[in-house]
This record gives C-alpha cells, structure tokens and sequence, in this order.
C-alpha cells in the first residue's frame, strides 16, 4: 500500500513539472519565434538618385529592383534603360536610379555674319582648317586680328597665330610689325613671307 502510494506521489510530481515547463517555457518560446518570423518577412532599402524623395522603402524577402521603383516618385529625368529592373534586393541595399545624360547641341554657325569676330571663333571651334588667302583688302592689325584673320597670314597656321595672341596677351601689344620675330615659330624667314601683309597701325 505503502508503495502505491508512493508511486501515485512521483507520478503527479512529474505531471507538475510538465504542466509549469509548459506553462512558463513553450508561450514565451512560441512567441519569439512568431515575433521573429514575422521581421524576417521584411526587408529595407534605400532608393536614391533621380527621384522626387530618397528614402527608405519596405518591402517583400523576395522583391525585385522593379517592386522598389513603383514605390518612388521618378523624375523625368531618370534613365531606366542602364538598370535591372529584375534584380534581387537585399535587406540594407541601396538602389540609386541614374540620371540622363543631356549632350548640349551646338549651335549653328551663319556664313552670312556680319560679326567678323563671333564668326572667327565660332568657326575656329567648329573646323580649324588653315585657309591661305591673300591679303587684298589692306594690312592686317596683328595687336587686334583675331585667330582667322592671322591664319591668313603667309607662313602662320592655326598653331602659330594662338602663339601670336598669346604672346599680345602676355607681353601687350606689338609695338612694331618685326616685333612678331620674338613670337616662337617666326623666324626672320617666316616674318619676311608676312612683311607686307601686317600692320601694328589702327
């Protein structure tokens, strides 16, 4: 009798034990798990660049570059074409959307203008071809020409007449023509070819 009772005293010991490990341990458990399971459904990530506000954005495990960018306001001005629309993200990347890269058009240069110094440069800038003309209409002023004009100088190219303006530039102007002998380049041979065609007068 003595040891049935004995063994019905271990056998709701045990059971005791089983009900408080159940109650204290496998809620608590239960919970952290769920809590955990829910965060790793989630993911962050930060889009940048070419839109109207940058920030952070939430969104699936397994969502694409193309989930991120239909949450974001995108400029006009944002270029599509070099992104992967189906990459994979990542919890923390970071997507920046590019901008387009605007080539500025240049302007068209008139034959037809008046400007003799807007049309030098414009024309310089355009195809600096060397044109050897000659001088029929008077003297050129080598302290006022600009490039086009000194190219069409015998024995000047488009290499020696910027050596000619730079050094009017740095030294002032050409007191008289056989002054142009100190430019590099112009020896007393090349200034002799030019002689007649320059003028340090107004």
């Amino acid at each position: 009798m003595e040891r049935k009772l004995r063994y019905a005293w271990w056998v709701v010991l045990v059971g005791l034990v089983v009900v408080a490990i159940w109650k204290l341990f496998l809620p608590h458990g239960t919970s952290a798990y769920v809590q955990k399971t829910d965060i790793s459904r989630e993911i962050v990530v930060y889009v940048a660049g070419a839109v109207e506000k940058p920030g952070l954005v939430r969104l699936e495990p397994d969502a694409r570059v193309d989930d991120a960018l239909k949450q974001v306001s995108l400029l006009p001005e944002a270029n599509l074409e070099s992104m992967n629309p189906a990459e994979k993200l990542k919890d923390g990347q970071k997507v920046t959307v590019p901008f387009k890269i605007v080539v500025p058009q240049t302007p068209a240069v008139s034959g037809n203008s008046t400007n003799t110094g807007n049309a030098s440069s414009a024309s310089k800038a355009a195809a600096p071809i060397p044109v050897a003309i000659p001088v029929s209409d008077g003297k050129i002023n080598i302290n006022t020409a600009g490039l086009v004009e000194l190219d069409k100088l015998s024995g000047v190219g488009p290499a020696l007449a910027e050596r000619i303006i730079k050094y009017r530039t740095e030294h002032g102007p050409f007191a008289r023509a056989e002054d142009l002998e100190n430019v590099s380049g112009i020896g007393p041979k090349t200034y002799e070819k030019m002689a007649s065609q320059v003028t340090v007068g107004p």
